[in-house]
C-alpha cells in the first residue's frame, strides 16, 4: 500500500519537465530517469515497456529491467517483437545469453512471425552473432520464400559485417523472389552503393 502511495505521489512529479542542465548530467542515470519517468505515465504498452528495459539495463538497474521486461511478457506475451526488444535490450547490454534465450522465446511465442525473425536476425548479424542470424533467417525464409524485402534487410547487414558471400546469398534469393521488380533490383544496389548501411 505504502509502495502505491508513493507511485501516486510520484506521477505529477515524474510528469514535469526537466531543465537544460538536467539533460547535461550522466547518460546512464538520465537513460534511468527518463525510463521511470516514461514508465509511470504510460506502464500498459508493451513494447515500450521492454523499451523502458533497455534504458534500465544502460543505467545499471537489472532489476528494474528485468520487471520490464516481465511486464511487457505478461501484457503481450504473443507479441514476437515484443521478445524481439527484450533481445536487443540484452544484446546491447552485452549480455548474449539473455539475448539468445529472448530470441527463443520469441520463436515459441509466434513461430510463424517471418518479420520478427527477420529483423532478429538483422540484430544478432549487428552484434556479432552470425551463425545465430544466419539460423534464424533460414526460417523467416522457410516461412516466405517470396519475401524479397526480408532477403535484401539480411543481406544488407552482411555487408555490414563484411560478410559478402553470405549478402550474396540473401541477394540472389530476393532476385529469384521477384526477378521483375524494380524496387527489389533497387533496394540490392543501394545495398551495395551504401557498404550496407541502413537506408535513409
Amino acid at each position: 500500500m505504502r509502495h502505491l502511495a508513493f507511485c501516486l505521489l510520484a506521477v505529477p512529479l515524474f510528469s514535469q519537465a526537466m531543465d537544460e542542465a538536467t539533460f547535461r548530467g550522466d547518460p546512464r542515470k538520465l537513460a534511468g530517469s527518463c525510463a521511470d519517468r516514461a514508465r509511470l505515465l504510460r506502464p500498459k504498452d508493451a513494447k515500450m515497456l521492454a523499451e523502458y528495459g533497455r534504458a534500465f539495463l544502460t543505467a545499471g538497474e537489472r532489476t528494474k529491467a528485468e520487471d520490464c521486461f516481465q511486464v511487457a511478457r505478461i501484457e503481450s506475451p504473443k507479441d514476437a517483437d515484443v521478445h524481439r526488444l527484450i533481445a536487443v535490450a540484452w544484446l546491447r547490454a552485452g549480455q548474449r545469453a539473455e539475448a539468445l534465450k529472448a530470441i527463443a522465446e520469441m520463436q515459441i511465442a509466434d513461430p510463424k512471425a517471418k518479420n520478427a525473425f527477420n529483423r532478429a536476425a538483422v540484430n544478432l548479424e549487428d552484434f556479432g552473432l552470425a551463425k545465430e542470424a544466419d539460423a534464424l533467417m533460414e526460417r523467416a525464409w522457410i516461412l516466405d520464400p517470396s519475401d524479397w524485402q526480408n532477403c535484401v534487410a539480411f543481406g544488407r547487414s552482411c555487408l555490414r559485417k563484411a560478410r559478402r558471400e553470405a549478402a550474396a546469398k540473401w541477394f540472389a534469393r530476393a532476385s529469384q523472389a521477384k526477378p521483375q521488380e524494380e524496387r527489389m533490383w533497387n533496394a540490392i544496389a543501394l545495398a551495395y552503393a551504401d557498404h550496407g548501411a541502413e537506408p535513409s
